[in-house]
C-alpha cells in the first residue's frame, strides 16, 4: 500500500464523506481448519470466537504475561474452519506461535498461511456497500461483523462487513489476484477513492482504534490497552487468563487515552505527557485530524489521570497542550457506521 495516491487529508475526507478502498492484502490470513478448530482458538485468542457460522471477531492475540502479541480479526467460515487475519508484521510470529500451541496441546488443527495465494480489499465509507453492490451485481444482506463466502467477479470470495476506520463498509478477500484487480478498477471507475497508508492511519486514529507495535506490544495488557471489550473472561482457559484478572483485581498502573489539542497541532509518537511538571504518560500515536479540525493522539497516562476532561501537556520537541477525552474523537452522528442517516 503506498503512502498515498493523492493526499492523505483529502482521502480520509473521501472516506469520512463517500467512500474509499484500499488494498490491505500486505496483512496476514491464516486458514485454521480441523475437528479442534473453534477450541484451538478459544483457547489461544482472548475473545469467545465459537459463535454461529459466519460470525466475525476482534480478538487479541496474548503472551502467558497478558501481553498482545497481536490483535486479529477471525472469520468462521464453518463448523471446523476460520480465517484468521493478522498483522503484516506479526504474521510470521503468529504462524511460528500458533503451531508451537497446537503441536504442544495436540490440537487436531491444521494452520495455512495463505497470505502470499490471496488479496484482501478494505472498501470503507457511507456510500462503501452501495458501491460494492454495483460492482457485483446484487446487494448483500448482512449484519456488521458477520461474513459470508459469496460469488463475485467468476470466483468465490469471502465478505465480511468490518473495518479499520469507524465507518461502514466491506473487507473482500480474493483468492484470485485479477479478479481482485478488476473489482478494484470497478470500484474506482464507479467513484471510490484509492486510499493510502497515510490516510488509514488518520481514520484508525479519529475512530480511536490502536495500532499493534505503536499503540500496543507484548508488554502491554489489554486492560491498560482499553481493550477488555475483546476478552471474555467468562469462556473458559485461555493463554493470558491469569495474568489479565489478576491486573484487573489490582488495577493497572496506566490506561490507553484520547488526547485532543487544541490547535491543528498534534502531539507526536514518543512524546512525554507532562502535569504539574511530573511525567505521567506517553503519547504512542497522533495527527492532524482533518474531520475534527485539530490535532488528535493516543497515549497512556496514569490510571489516576484517565478520565476525560484532564489537561496535560505533551513535550516533545515543542509543547503541546492536550485533554483527555473519549473516543472517537468526531461526532458519531455525524460520522462513523452509527452515523444518524436522513
Amino acid at each position: 500500500m503506498p503512502l498515498r495516491y493523492t493526499s492523505a487529508i483529502k482521502e480520509t475526507l473521501a472516506v469520512r464523506n463517500s467512500a474509499g478502498i484500499f488494498d490491505v492484502s500486505h496483512m496476514g490470513r491464516l486458514r485454521i481448519r480441523g475437528p479442534d478448530a473453534a477450541r484451538f482458538l478459544n483457547y489461544t485468542t482472548s475473545n469467545q470466537v465459537d459463535a454461529e457460522v459466519g460470525r466475525s471477531r476482534y480478538t487479541l492475540t496474548l503472551n502467558p504475561r497478558g501481553g498482545i502479541k497481536d490483535d486479529d480479526m477471525t472469520f468462521r467460515l464453518g463448523p471446523e474452519e476460520y480465517i484468521v487475519v493478522v498483522n503484516a508484521a506479526s504474521r510470521e510470529k503468529i504462524v511460528s506461535w500458533f503451531e508451537t500451541i497446537a503441536s504442544e496441546r495436540e490440537f487436531n488443527v491444521s494452520i495455512t498461511d495463505e497470505t502470499f495465494e490471496s488479496a484482501m480489499l478494505a472498501v470503507q465509507g457511507p456510500l462503501a456497500r452501495e458501491r460494492v453492490h454495483e460492482v457485483i451485481g446484487r446487494p448483500v444482506k448482512m449484519k456488521k461483523f458477520r461474513n459470508a463466502l459469496i460469488q463475485a467477479y467468476g470466483n468465490q470470495v469471502l465478505i465480511s462487513r468490518t473495518g479499520y476506520t469507524g465507518e461502514d463498509g466491506y473487507e473482500v478477500i480474493f483468492w484470485d489476484a485479477s479478479a481482485a484487480s478488476r473489482f478494484l478498477r470497478d470500484l474506482v471507475e464507479a467513484g471510490v477513492t484509492p486510499c493510502g497508508l497515510g490516510a488509514r492511519d488518520i481514520l484508525r486514529l479519529e475512530a480511536g482504534l490502536p495500532l499493534y507495535g505503536t499503540d500496543m506490544t507484548e508488554d502491554t495488557t489489554p486492560v491498560e490497552a482499553d481493550l477488555m471489550f475483546a476478552v471474555s473472561m467468562e469462556k473458559g482457559e485461555f493463554i493470558g487468563k491469569q495474568a489479565v484478572d489478576e491486573i484487573l483485581q489490582t488495577g493497572p498502573a496506566e490506561r490507553r487515552v484520547g488526547l485532543k489539542s487544541s490547535s491543528r497541532r498534534a502531539p507526536r509518537h514518543g512524546d512525554s505527557l507532562v502535569k504539574d511538571g511530573e511525567v505521567v504518560g506517553r503519547v504512542t500515536s497522533g495527527v492532524y485530524s482533518p474531520t475534527v479540525g485539530v490535532g488528535v493522539a493516543m497515549g497512556y497516562v496514569r490510571s489516576d489521570l484517565a478520565s476525560p476532561g484532564v489537561d496535560l501537556l505533551a513535550e516533545g520537541v515543542g509543547k503541546i497542550e492536550v485533554q483527555v477525552v473519549d473516543m472517537p474523537f468526531y461526532d458519531t452522528t455525524r460520522y462513523g457506521w452509527r452515523r444518524k442517516r436522513e
